[in-house]
């Protein structure tokens, strides 16, 4: 009894993979069925925008599949092959939350997927981190979901930015009065929709990530151009996603100061968000490519190691995971 009820389950569970693909009249229905019969299950490789693709071409560590080296869909190139042995699928998103949200979601839907490594640049509000530098957040945030009040409301028990608290040279009121965070609704197959602010990535993959801190990073990019200081590995962070390219000091030491957020983007919580609502394990590495009100290390083109070195880390956690000891 106990055989079949598994057999049965197994069973299910194939038939609800094979649902969620590629319509039958698809005209590349045949072309998914074979990618996904004869290869994976894959590793999804997620990046934003091509200067984060340049160092993977570079590296020579991704081997396009012979027969099938790629795919488009919904306008994006989905990129068929192996990094290290690994199966996996790498894919641009276009910049900004809604574009990670659908390449992901579209993704999810159609190969294979066993899990998302999300990498690339990013800014950074803590101090004490420089660029070049990697980050790897444990949870992030849509720090562009706010209420705006209206001047003279009531004081909220929420997180708040108040403009006035910053009016320059004295603080006061300002006509704009403050922002109210707001929590992101995350909908997930059998459980009740939920608002949360913080959403995680998966600990077991962050758990194993960590076994990268010692990872030697790139401070160079010729004998004369070169970081100040050998770049790292950073852990125990929060990260923040908003429409918005940060480069405000007085915001960048708020988002620190009040949540404790390292690193800024445009895209890492709407690819947890996605990765989350389809119950796939997701991690994320970020490179610092500048540091709000600090660094001007980007006008010497040293930035550049911010997509190389997040690209480093992404691919030795890749490698990691294809080692047999690294079960899920």
């Amino acid at each position: 009894m106990g055989v079949r009820y598994e057999l049965t389950v197994v069973i299910l569970m194939v038939l609800v993979h094979q649902s969620v693909q590629l319509r039958s009249t698809h005209p590349l229905h045949e072309v998914v069925d074979r990618i996904n019969n004869h290869g994976g299950p894959y590793i999804g490789l997620v990046l934003a925008f091509p200067a984060e693709q340049v160092p993977l071409l570079n590296s020579g560590l991704f081997v396009p599949n012979s027969r099938n080296p790629f795919i488009q869909l919904s306008g994006r190139k989905f990129n068929i092959g192996k990094i290290k042995g690994v199966d996996v699928i790498y894919v641009l998103t276009g910049e900004q939350t809604v574009n990670a949200a659908i390449t992901v979601q579209s993704l999810l839907q159609t190969f294979n997927i066993k899990g998302i490594v999300h990498y690339g640049i990013a800014g950074c509000t803590n101090t004490s981190m420089s660029v070049g530098d990697v980050g790897v957040p444990h949870s992030f945030a849509f720090t562009s979901s706010w209420k705006w009040l209206d001047f003279g409301s009531e004081e909220t028990s929420e997180k708040e930015l108040k403009f006035g608290a910053y009016n320059h040279p004295q603080t006061g009121e300002n006509l704009l009065e403050r922002i109210q965070f707001s929590p992101v609704q995350l909908f997930t197959n059998g459980k009740a929709m939920e608002e949360i602010f913080w959403f995680p990535v998966d600990a077991h993959w962050y758990n194993l990530a960590t076994q990268l801190q010692r990872v030697k990073l790139q401070q160079c990019l010729n004998e004369t151009a070169c970081l100040p200081k050998e770049p790292k590995v950073v852990f125990g962070l929060r990260g923040s996603t908003a429409n918005v390219f940060m480069s405000n000091l007085a915001f960048a030491k708020f988002l620190y100061e009040e949540f404790s957020i390292s690193t800024a983007d445009e895209e890492s919580a709407a690819v947890v968000h996605a990765s989350l609502s389809n119950g796939v394990p997701c991690v994320v590495f970020r490179g610092v490519s500048d540091v709000a009100g600090g660094e001007k290390l980007a006008l010497a083109g040293l930035s550049s190691l911010a997509a190389i070195n997040s690209f480093k880390v992404a691919a030795k956690f890749v490698e990691l995971i294809g080692r047999k000891k690294a079960t899920f």
